[in-house]
């Protein structure tokens, strides 16, 4: 009762994704058109399956040019945690500066809404009367992000949550959800082999979030041969002690990608609970939009 009584501040953190890369449109607005044709994707995640608790965070997007130097895109995404559930929707808009032959900047606006509403079906209560406000309203919410790529260097930075929507399920609290800061960097190396003929592509990339007072380091090496994928990630929460460990699975051509990563948390209690799961699916489709800005040679899992 004590410590109830002295907690005066509860916060949380968005869902993380082992699979950031292949799901751009989720990591940086800036994104948005970036592959210069139609791109669809959804992104399924499952964590610690064996609890009754159901954590589970997926969403679909689609992506696409609409000008010479603009992109623009849709998103859908679903937050869900036992009885509770937090789905939204977004567009989000990017402009384009091609800075050099093989170079280009890229700036990006997300706008979109956020509910957050508990769910009475499987529960039951003492008082019959008593039921539970199902829904919290629906809430504006907003992000930027900038993102660049230089030869085989790219680089990101993006700010979620921009406008703090209430998370309260009755209205009284007055909980607000802590601005999320993302940067990621990469380097493409590619190594030809049998005269040149094959090229395979070893990506190491950092993923550094913030939100609140929670922090995740994301350390990933991610292998494509002709078409397959392969890769290793270790996440680590900066204030905790035991780091996640991933491994990558996948299948790429050039206009479908299926990925795979499994999870591996090294706490005892939660293994227990199980790892997690995620899946991430990439289509792509040509527009036929006159004047289609011509695109740079970018890494190959940018698209």
């Amino acid at each position: 009762m004590i410590l109830l009584v002295c907690c005066s501040h509860v916060g949380a953190q968005d869902s993380p994704l082992t699979l950031w890369c292949y799901n751009l449109h989720e990591l940086n607005p800036s994104m948005a058109g970036s592959a210069n044709q139609l791109r669809l994707n959804i992104f399924y995640r499952n964590q610690w399956h064996k609890t009754d608790a159901g954590f589970q965070y997926y969403g679909a997007s689609a992506d696409m040019p609409v000008a010479k130097s603009l992109g623009c895109g849709v998103g859908f995404t679903n937050d869900h945690a036992s009885a509770f559930a937090k789905p939204s929707g977004y567009g989000t808009c990017s402009y384009h500066i091609k800075t050099g032959r093989q170079s280009e900047l890229r700036c990006g606006i997300r706008l979109g809404v956020v509910q957050k509403y508990l769910s009475t079906s499987d529960l039951s209560f003492e008082q019959t009367e008593f039921v539970p406000n199902k829904s919290s309203g629906i809430r504006p919410d907003a992000g930027i992000g900038v993102s660049g790529t230089a030869g085989n260097f790219f680089a990101g930075a993006a700010f979620d949550h921009l406008l703090r929507p209430r998370q309260e399920i009755n209205g009284n609290i007055g909980v607000r959800t802590s601005i999320k800061l993302t940067i990621d960097a990469g380097y493409i190396c590619k190594i030809t082999t049998l005269g040149q003929k094959n090229v395979i592509e070893i990506t190491p990339m950092v993923i550094f979030q913030q939100q609140g007072k929670q922090q995740n380091l994301q350390l990933s090496v991610i292998g494509q041969a002709n078409w397959l994928l392969m890769g290793v990630a270790c996440r680590k929460n900066l204030n905790a002690d035991m780091p996640y460990a991933s491994i990558m699975l996948g299948y790429s051509t050039l206009d479908f990608r299926f990925a795979y990563s499994y999870d591996i948390d090294t706490n005892k209690k939660t293994t227990r609970m199980g790892n997690a799961h995620e899946i991430s699916i990439t289509k792509l489709f040509e527009t036929r939009r006159k004047g289609k800005r011509k695109s740079i040679d970018c890494p190959s899992f940018l698209r």
